[in-house]
């Protein structure tokens, strides 16, 4: 039977229809805190549809989030939510939905966008590409780690009894951080009520230096467990009171587990770093908009002209060939007035992993679609910044 579906944005007259496509596609009902704050999302992103006359068929979400990327903070859609229902899956549904939000973030000024993908190989096609390898630790209080370093300037306060005063001051931590960090996201008040409602039960405790905060961790303990949901700190030394604040929980729980960066050489400087870590790779990313990216993109060294040939036919406004200046001035060339051998020619998947750091250029050149010239990959070499990205939100 072939049906005539239509994708467009979902009118608020129908979220009622994208509540329970969600309930029924995914594990879990939401309710209560959980469905406020699906219902606040829903409200304020971008609700992309696939109707069967009235019928909602399928939807994706695209939130409006941000990503730093080498110190520069980028407009990004943030994917989630995908769903089809069963009778209508195999119809192509799901790629006109992708095709559709592609356009539709071009249009929203997101030149990146981050999803969490059910399948790798699936978004892939699409453009995606992974880009952290995310360590998940598991610390037996045999191992909890103790350094010598005494202090009295840990603070702690929750979500249940908040302090006002210290929560202001890790928002604006947390926001100064983020934009120093490759891959970090600032949050906002939205974002902040989002994990309040997801994770009510969080504590938090925020070292200082003088007058200064130095570092802080958001934290829950259930089940003789320390989760420890954010850890963010300026140095390694700002993280020893944060560590010894956590072991001083050794009493009331047997095992701290965590998420960090697999490129952090997480538990380097503990007296019992042998415990059990495991690398998971669970978000990708895509850059939506490269003329758009690139211009604001932080070059490291531009030694000379570069240009960059892109593959992505799912975005064609995308398959062109950019030359960069030495001043990082972009512009969209005739490709017969380069030799093939200046031109890096890659497909968008790759060229969103180089750029934000998870492959380096000579990773990078093991996809290229034509042979680089040596001079052309000295000069890719010095212009894209060295820097693994970490993003830890999850949505």
């Amino acid at each position: 039977m072939n049906r005539e579906i239509e994708i467009k944005l979902v009118s608020q007259e129908d979220e009622e229809q994208v509540h329970r496509l969600r309930d029924y596609c995914f594990p879990s009902k939401y309710k209560g805190a959980r469905r406020d704050d699906f219902q606040y999302w829903v409200r304020h992103s971008t609700v992309i549809g696939a109707y069967d006359k009235r019928d909602l068929a399928g939807k994706l979400l695209i939130l409006p989030l941000n990503i730093s990327v080498h110190g520069v903070n980028y407009e990004m859609g943030g994917m989630g939510f995908v769903a089809t229902y069963p009778e209508y899956r195999n119809e192509g549904i799901m790629k006109r939905l992708i095709v559709r939000s592609l356009a539709e973030m071009r249009n929203n000024n997101q030149s990146i966008s981050v999803l969490a993908p059910f399948s790798v190989s699936f978004y892939r096609h699409f453009g995606w590409e992974l880009f952290f390898d995310k360590l998940h630790y598991s610390i037996p209080k045999e191992s909890f780690p103790q350094f010598l370093i005494q202090t009295n300037r840990m603070k702690r306060f929750s979500f249940e009894w908040l302090d006002e005063e210290g929560f202001n001051k890790i928002l604006q931590y947390h926001n100064k951080h983020a934009m120093r960090t490759n891959g970090g996201m600032q949050r906002d008040a939205a974002w902040w009520q989002r994990l309040a409602r997801r994770e009510p039960d969080s504590h938090f405790a925020y070292y200082t230096i003088g007058k200064s905060m130095a570092g802080y961790i958001r934290y829950e303990i259930k089940d003789l467990t320390f989760y420890i949901r954010d850890f963010v700190a300026d140095s390694r030394q700002a993280e020893q009171p944060l560590w010894n604040f956590i072991a001083s929980h050794q009493a009331s729980v047997n095992v701290i587990k965590g998420v960090t960066s697999a490129a952090s050489h997480f538990g380097f400087q503990f007296d019992q770093p042998q415990f059990k870590k495991e690398i998971t790779q669970d978000v990708m990313v895509r850059i939506v908009d490269v003329n758009a990216f690139l211009t604001k993109y932080s070059w490291g060294h531009l030694k000379d002209s570069l240009y960059l040939s892109v593959h992505d036919p799912f975005a064609p406004w995308n398959e062109c060939l950019f030359h960069i200046s030495k001043d990082g001035d972009v512009e969209v060339i005739n490709h017969r007035l380069i030799e093939r051998q200046h031109i890096l020619s890659l497909p968008i998947t790759i060229v969103s992993a180089m750029l934000i750091g998870y492959l380096s250029v000579i990773e990078a050149l093991n996809y290229a679609i034509d042979p680089l010239g040596k001079e052309a990959e000295e000069n890719w070499k010095s212009a894209v910044p060295i820097n693994p990205p970490v993003f830890y939100e999850y949505f």
